[in-house]
């Protein structure tokens, strides 16, 4: 398939092929008429985006290049619009993730006769109103007339837009979301001013709707920009007398882009495709915004550049997980050694490497599943009155590990990423009942009094930390989830962190939350109750190669990221009187007989030794032991048993040793 190049008038072909000129001989650099790249200087000393080829002794051409007084006021516009719409140098400061909020009312308020007009007021409400769930803070703000603009994340939009209708200080607020930039707050003598730049940014911003009208097509989803250097637009505007303005103006078409379509799922689908092919550049970071805009893009073209060695891509490892086809011809990059490999490694979709196959769609297939497992998937859900069976098999061996061992619970199901905390009620009674929990907790409305580096360390971290921390806390009995008296709610994650592709787009998971009661024993405190509690799990996919935790029970294909325990209540009851054991007589486990031996021989020796162990506490045979065990979860031997008291009375007489015997 051709590379990803829209047919543009005086622009590269499909294919990307580097220039040639009228006489045939191709251009020296294999632009059209230069691009984007970190540096080159003319003559002078000065940046040079857009010079003439190499060669040319054209003072005209050279006076051009430099730019007239005209288009250097433009460029400086285009670097003010672009840096006051948040593009800056520095791709991972979430410039983009910001909303500009309008807010009516003031004027008409109690606080409207303060000396700053009760601005000041008026954000220290929001923000204390709006920090319900987490901190708001408001950025740049101000006021003009019965209006006033603030600057906040586009996170923190929604719990301030919550406060449409509050009433603060006798006047009623009406917040609403602007498209607006916030206004210069250098007072009034700077407002004919302000409305100038205004209509400069408005022009600036047509100016790159019109750009962008004219490189993206729509029909085949491909978004052209390649040889931008050469655009006569962008060349009018100036934008590429300098690599600052360069980056940020590239930076600024793809906002304008982003804000043409009204979700990503539509940009998605209308950009699968770009080029950026022909533009001098020598390190991807120039336009790295590419990878924070177009996260999902299928085929990139990059060909006819300066990208010379692998380290120059490297800002792009663990981006464009989707990517099916990547064109990088006419770069040295192409020579390196491990060029295919180091691809191969870092787009896992790819399938179309310079226009040759590289994978086909059954090793991608192959490849995916050895890289990330087996995800968490909507076909081990059952329906909505129940729980997944994932989760079942789950919650059982949560019920037998975390009553029983506790330490090879924590070694089955967590790692050394995984996470552990417990929080207990705010004011508990008694409060002698909670010393053991209360010291651990991390509840936050105790955090203020509380230094942070503790709360910081009640946060446990890892398999064996976590299996420590639990040996600390008393003993306990769930109910059986036949009971009646367990909520289980589960539901799938689109995307949680996978530790087989840092840095990628995560994969499918899911988020489990249960609701029971336990018996607890603390016999140093001689405290006996019944706890309330919630517990909410976050899985995802375990990380291949991962130590196999021993027992006869395959590994799980999944793992716990995150576990909260949240204490409710406590009601107590009564020390259990001591148990006298019943005598029993034991019951031997007969001789193994041919078939029995053929059963249990393709077992591992800790399997035998369950069933045999089955068999002698309830007297059955080795074949309906093996039966009922094999039937449990994941060999879970306490399931195995519970299965057995609901099924001993619906059991033939040849299923216990005595009577087949």
């Amino acid at each position: 398939m051709a590379p990803a190049a829209g047919p543009r008038g005086g622009g590269p072909s499909r294919g990307g092929a580097p220039t040639r000129r009228r006489d045939g001989n191709r251009s020296s650099n294999g632009t059209l008429g230069g691009g984007i790249s970190k540096r080159r200087t003319d003559r002078d000393g000065d940046v040079s985006m857009d010079a003439p080829a190499s060669g040319s002794t054209d003072r005209r051409a050279n006076r051009n290049s430099r730019g007239s007084r005209g288009s250097t006021r433009i460029a400086r516009n285009v670097r003010t619009y672009v840096e006051n719409n948040g593009v800056d140098d520095a791709p991972s400061k979430g410039r983009f993730n910001r909303q500009v909020l309008k807010i009516h009312g003031l004027k008409s308020s109690k606080a409207a006769n303060n000396p700053d007009g009760g601005l000041r007021g008026l954000i220290e409400f929001i923000e204390r109103k709006a920090s319900k769930d987490k901190q708001v803070k408001i950025g740049k703000r101000a006021m003009d007339g019965d209006c006033v603009w603030i600057n906040v994340s586009k996170d923190d939009a929604p719990a301030v837009l919550h406060l449409n209708g509050y009433s603060y200080a006798g006047a009623t607020l009406a917040i609403t979301e602007t498209e607006d930039r916030v206004p210069s707050t250098d007072g009034a003598a700077n407002s004919t001013e302000t409305v100038k730049r205004s209509k400069e940014a408005a022009e600036i911003r047509s100016k790159l709707e019109s750009v962008l009208a004219s490189r993206l097509h729509q029909k085949e989803a491909v978004l052209d920009l390649s040889a931008l250097g050469a655009d006569p637009m962008l060349s009018q505007m100036g934008i590429f007398q300098s690599e600052s303005t360069a980056m940020k103006a590239f930076a600024a078409l793809l906002v304008v882009l982003s804000q043409t379509y009204k979700n990503p799922r539509d940009k998605e689908e209308s950009v699968q495709s770009v080029s950026v092919a022909n533009n001098q550049i020598d390190d991807v970071s120039v336009i790295y915004q590419l990878a924070l805009e177009l996260p999902g893009l299928k085929r990139l073209n990059l060909e006819n550049n300066k990208l010379d060695s692998i380290s120059k891509l490297s800002k792009w490892k663990g981006q464009f997980r989707y990517l099916e086809e990547l064109y990088l011809g006419g770069n040295e990059v192409v020579n390196q050694e491990n060029f295919v490999a180091e691809m191969l490694s870092w787009f896992p979709y790819l399938r179309n490497l310079n226009g040759a196959q590289v994978r086909a769609p059954q090793q991608i297939e192959q490849y995916l599943k050895s890289r990330c497992g087996t995800p968490l998937d909507a076909a081990t859900m059952i329906n909505v009155r129940g729980a997944p069976q994932l989760t079942e098999s789950f919650v059982l061996d949560l019920i037998a590990g975390y009553d029983g061992d506790r330490a090879a619970f924590a070694e089955r199901y967590y790692d050394e990423e995984s996470e552990f905390s417990l929080t207990t009620p705010s004011a508990p009674r008694p409060s002698h009942a909670w010393t053991v929990y209360a010291k651990h907790s991390r509840n936050l409305e105790k955090a203020h009094r509380t230094n942070r580096p503790a709360i910081t360390r009640r946060l446990h971290v890892g398999a064996k930390n976590i299996a420590d921390f639990w040996k600390h806390l008393p003993p306990t009995q769930h109910y059986a989830p036949q009971s009646g008296r367990w909520i289980i709610d589960s539901h799938l994650l689109p995307n949680v962190y996978d530790p087989n592709f840092p840095g990628g787009p995560g994969a499918p998971g899911m988020i489990l939350t249960v609701s029971s009661e336990f018996e607890e024993a603390d016999v140093s405190q001689n405290l006996f109750g019944t706890r309330g509690f919630s517990r909410t799990f976050i899985l995802g996919p375990r990380k291949v190669g991962a130590a196999v935790p021993a027992g006869p029970a395959p590994p799980p294909e999944f793992r716990v990221i995150s576990d909260q325990l949240a204490l409710h209540s406590w009601k107590p009851r009564d020390p259990p009187a001591p148990a006298v054991a019943p005598i029993v007589a034991p019951v031997m486990a007969p001789a193994l007989s041919p078939a029995d031996s053929a059963a249990l021989a393709g077992l591992r020796p800790e399997q035998v030794e369950l069933v045999m162990k089955l068999s002698q506490q309830t007297g059955m045979t080795l074949e309906y032991s093996l039966l009922c065990l094999s039937g449990a979860p994941n060999w879970n031997y306490d399931a195995a048993i519970a299965a057995f008291a609901e099924q001993k009375a619906s059991l033939p007489p040849t299923a216990f040793i005595n009577q087949a015997a």
